[in-house]
């Protein structure tokens, strides 16, 4: 991580606390969420990660070269079997994913895909905040977290070396941008999003 991203994190050191110290994560790791908690979390990220792909795909038109090109289709290939893992999941639960989203998720969705209109500095700054939060959040639990928890596959996925070389690469198309007050705005907001969202499933 260099200069650009590792300013954007120290920024928001107090609540990335609070992104490590989640209940719905420390609970999801130890194995102590509830069923329905969790079955909650399932059916609305599903819906997220769908809304996801799309703005993923219009980030990626805006790429200013071959390399942030790269990087996005690989982010853009991953979600395939990250879909996978959800709907085989949501089968074996007896969950429907079509179940109508709550309007914090629909939000948070859109602030994703608007912010392409913002331009690359901001909207790879936005995206980078998301990957990190998720991947900082799993991979602080990821030790503790032991083969016969029922939710080791998803907490798996997201603190994998491969994921942490993503986020990496992330950081890197972030750190060629001169930091400024909007792709800072953009990252507090994804980080207030992302805290919404598992007091929303979690509460």
């Amino acid at each position: 991580m260099g200069e650009t991203a590792q300013e954007l994190v120290n920024g928001q050191s107090s609540a990335w606390q609070r992104i490590l110290a989640h209940p719905f994560v420390l609970r999801t790791s130890d194995g102590s969420l509830p069923r329905e908690t969790f079955d909650r979390w399932l059916t609305e990220d599903y819906f997220f990660v769908r809304s996801f792909q799309v703005y993923l795909r219009e980030l990626r038109a805006i790429a200013p070269d071959d390399e942030a090109h790269a990087v996005l289709a690989n982010g853009i290939a991953a979600l395939v079997p990250e879909l996978a893992l959800f709907e085989k999941a949501a089968a074996e639960r007896g969950l429907d994913l079509a179940v109508e989203p709550s309007l914090l998720n629909v939000g948070y969705s859109a602030y994703l895909l608007s912010t392409v209109r913002e331009g690359w500095p901001v909207a790879i700054t936005v995206l980078y905040a998301v990957e990190k939060a998720y991947y900082d959040a799993w991979a602080s639990v990821r030790d503790r977290t032991g083969p016969e928890t029922p939710y080791a596959g998803f907490i798996a996925n997201w603190s994998s070396p491969e994921f942490a070389a993503y986020v990496d690469q992330l950081a890197a198309l972030v750190d060629r941008e001169p930091l400024t007050p909007a792709m800072e705005l953009g990252f507090d907001r994804v980080v207030r999003f992302e805290l919404a969202f598992w007091d929303l499933v979690h509460g």
